[in-house]
């Protein structure tokens, strides 16, 4: 007779658990999006990931000579190496637990544990790029300090931050729009100002071509699709500052390969565990990110109405 294994059953388990995780980091991830991230070569011998980028060529203005060819140029290559970390978590389930609880605690704490990896995923990546970038401040301000809680962001600042952005040359998308990440609150003021000055701004449901729709996108306004994120990045400072980050059709920040994430299940009866107690669902991953350039893309820092 065929018997299914205690083994077999925990590999379903963990499959199942892993295959979560994994559609949470889909559903769930914007700053380690690869759609935003440059995903970097994971070097597993050096617990590294490595980044390359080539320069933009200089103008050349000076005519050619007939002829003859002109002096050939060369890439420029530049890397950027990154030491990456482990990151993981895990809970334990007790027998008695899976007894007493009303509904299906494995399936709970399988969920649970998917969306803490993609969470936890994506702060260590919005932390990391909320360094760097090009700094522009809410119009009248020079500094994060300088800022104060009536330094919303309106118009005039998400226009200048497309003017600083074409000047950049930061490519746009194809659809002549660049992104702009906000947390809640600016996304509210923007929409309030929008609202009170019969604005330019374009909810999603009026969008001509829905599923063109971005992950988290709420509209667009003055040359941007706007993305709310719940987890916007901000800064102590003299009232508090929130930071947006101006994108376009270039990669400014390098993110790990996603793919590296490992869920565990550990069935009951391992060491310590001789009356079969307690199993442990867990998940670990080797990760990091950095600012690839700081060219590429706009940090916009401003206040924003306190909601809470």
């Amino acid at each position: 007779m065929a018997i299914t294994s205690s083994d077999a059953l925990a590999a379903a388990l963990t499959f199942k658990v892993q295959k979560k995780a994994l559609e949470n980091l889909r559903a769930r991830l914007v700053f380690a999006d690869p759609a935003f991230a440059e995903k970097g070569e994971f070097d597993a011998g050096r617990d590294t990931i490595m980044f390359v980028a080539y320069a933009d060529l200089a103008i050349n203005t000076t005519p050619l000579t007939e002829g003859s060819p002109p002096t050939p140029k060369a890439l420029t290559q530049s890397t950027v190496t990154l030491d990456t970390a482990q990151y993981g978590d895990l809970v334990d389930l007790t027998d008695l637990a899976k007894v007493k609880a009303p509904l299906d605690i494995v399936d709970i704490a399988s969920e649970r544990i998917a969306r803490q990896a993609a969470e936890s995923i994506d702060k260590v990546s919005r932390d990391a790029i909320a360094l760097g970038g090009t700094p522009v401040y809410q119009t009248g301000d020079t500094t994060r300090s300088g800022l104060a809680s009536t330094d919303l962001l309106i118009a005039a600042d998400v226009m200048k931050l497309r003017a600083k952005m074409v000047a950049a040359k930061i490519p746009m998308g194809a659809d002549g729009l660049y992104k702009l990440i906000v947390h809640p609150y600016v996304a509210y003021d923007l929409r309030s100002e929008a609202v009170s000055s019969a604005g330019a701004w374009i909810d999603v449901n009026r969008y001509a071509r829905p599923e063109n729709i971005m992950k988290g996108e709420v509209g667009t306004y003055h040359g941007f699709h706007v993305i709310e994120v719940n987890n916007g990045p901000t800064f102590a400072s003299t009232t508090t500052v929130y930071a947006s980050f101006g994108l376009g059709d270039i990669k400014g920040w390098g993110a790990g390969e996603l793919q590296s994430l490992a869920v565990y299940h550990t069935p009951p009866g391992g060491k310590g565990d001789e009356l079969h107690q307690k199993e442990s669902l867990g998940w670990k991953i080797s990760f990091g990110v950095a600012a690839l350039n700081n060219s590429y893309y706009f940090r916009m820092e401003s206040a924003a109405t306190d909601l809470s």
